[in-house]
């Protein structure tokens, strides 16, 4: 079992990217928005909805909800605000390249819509010391040949790519897409250092909590309304007890950072790969040697 905090992108990390930050007009102080208007900040690469008319003077930046309503990140910074089903939407190809501050050796995506993925790493004079391509489809219903010419092959959504060997000054760069693609999207991409928690087991759980809302009439029909869900698992793992005091600080330093939990990146098919937060950590020691733990973690939406 894995832990990845999630690397502190900043501005000055992301040097470029081929989605554009033009979702909407720039705020101007001097202009009058309607109600329903929206613009774009870039300094905070959020989305703003004007919620009275004659709106003027007003930084949205800055205004307690009178006059504007935040409603997202930028097409840009969607893969970096923490929110799932929000996806960064391109055409061919989504690209990043951002210059790293800090050490990562793990690159996740969540929410992938997408052919294919590749992550590429490039040492300071331009070297490459990593790449690799990983298909973006789950093939797990083929199973003969019949299913092989009849199976429909669904999006992977989430994808692990580890061993990496990013240090401060190297460049990550990233495709999403292979270029054809008629609109590749993801939802989230989280990167970091991965620490080992200890050993998945047997018995980890896997579930969703579903937040749309069903009503029933007087007559016992239903109506569904559809919402957004978020992924549950809870894992069953075993670790050296002399390494306790360690697991408990990683998980302390990151009880309020939302983090990627998965089983391990061999076995990603299992679904056993969240990107949320933990409850509460308990977890009785053994003296043989050999202690057993159990962490629930809630996904993001």
């Amino acid at each position: 079992m894995f832990i990845v905090p999630p690397y502190a992108l900043t501005d000055s990390d992301l040097s470029s990217s081929n989605l554009t930050e033009d979702d909407y007009d720039e705020y101007d102080s001097g202009t009058t928005y309607a109600d329903g208007n929206r613009v774009i900040v870039v300094a905070d690469h959020r989305i703003y909805e004007s919620v009275q008319g004659s709106n003027t003077g007003n930084d949205p930046s800055t205004d307690d909800g009178t006059w504007w309503v935040d409603v997202g990140a930028t097409n840009r910074w969607k893969p970096f605000d923490q929110t799932i089903s929000d996806q960064a939407e391109g055409s061919g190809s989504i690209t990043y390249s951002i210059d790293l501050s800090s050490f990562i050796d793990t690159v996740t995506f969540f929410g992938l819509a997408a052919s294919q993925v590749t992550v590429e790493v490039l040492d300071g004079g331009g070297g490459t010391v990593f790449d690799e391509t990983q298909t973006a489809a789950d093939a797990s219903e083929i199973i003969d040949w019949y299913t092989f010419f009849t199976a429909e092959v669904d999006p992977e959504p989430e994808l692990i790519f580890d061993q990496i060997t990013g240090l401060s000054g190297y460049t990550l760069n990233i495709t999403i897409g292979d270029g054809a693609d008629p609109a590749p999207a993801v939802g989230q991409i989280v990167f970091g250092r991965a620490y080992r928690l200890g050993q998945t087991l047997d018995g980890t759980e896997i579930g969703i909590e579903d937040f749309s809302a069903k009503s029933e009439d007087q007559f016992g029909n239903l109506s569904v309304t559809e919402r957004g869900f978020a992924d549950l698992v809870n894992f069953q793992f075993s670790f050296r007890t002399d390494t306790a005091r360690r697991v408990k600080r990683i998980l302390s330093e990151n009880r309020a950072t939302p983090c990627v939990y998965f089983a391990d990146p061999e076995i990603v098919d299992y679904g056993a790969t969240v990107y949320g937060f933990y409850e509460d950590f308990l977890v009785p020691l053994s003296a043989g040697g050999t202690s057993l733990g159990s962490l629930d973690v809630r996904g993001l939406v």
